[in-house]
């Protein structure tokens, strides 16, 4: 029997990275050697982009309150019966920032190329041109994984790949623009698909 002074370093705190995998993780049963029986994910470099999230709210990871409905019979305070409907969980990500490649994965598509020019004498007596990209505003199903590396990097919450849809929101406030991706697990009866790993001393 584990006593509680054993479960001290199994908790998972504070947040230093989130990086997403496009697509979702991939994960596959070694069939040999040390890890056989491991399911082991290894996503490539260029599948991966690390997102800056708000600290204030900005992460937020929940697999779904189940709701309980009772029978109960006349002469007994307690239910007579009950039953659990599983809840509908959900992951909310705040993202400050517009850059180019977080902007594409989050919306699920290519930018458009962009100019505006604003003419002489309206901001300076010379015309000045801004440079850009351009979205549609409809909004657009992403599936992406996630990684999740704790305040002292030594452990990681993973969701294998959860079914987002992005919001640019910008309310003029001390906060800047951000992108909010909500969404939820997308393959939720698999066995890996979230989990807490811990790094490999070896």
């Amino acid at each position: 029997m584990k006593k509680k002074i054993d479960l001290q370093g199994d908790v998972f705190e504070g947040i230093s990275s989130v990086f997403v995998v496009k697509g979702g993780l991939s994960f596959s049963t070694a069939s040999s050697g040390t890890n056989a029986g491991v399911a082991i994910a290894a996503p490539s470099a260029s599948d991966m982009l690390e997102f800056p999230v708000s600290e204030d709210s900005g992460f937020n990871f929940d697999t779904g309150a189940p709701s309980i409905e009772t029978f109960k019979i006349q002469g007994l305070n307690s239910a007579w019966v009950s039953t659990f409907t599983p809840g509908d969980g959900q992951i909310t990500l705040e993202i400050p920032c517009h850059e180019t490649n977080i902007m594409e994965t989050c919306f699920g598509e290519t930018g458009a190329s962009a100019k505006v020019t604003f003419p002489a004498n309206s901001l300076g007596s010379e015309a000045k041109t801004f440079n850009g990209k351009g979205y549609a505003a409809a909004q657009k199903a992403i599936y992406i994984g996630l990684l999740v590396l704790n305040d002292t990097e030594d452990k990681l919450l993973f969701v294998k790949k959860a079914k987002f849809m992005a919001q640019a929101i910008f309310d003029g406030s001390n906060k800047p623009l951000c992108v909010v991706l909500t969404g939820n697990i997308a393959v939720g009866s698999d066995p890996t698909a979230f989990g807490v790993c811990e790094l490999a001393t070896t």
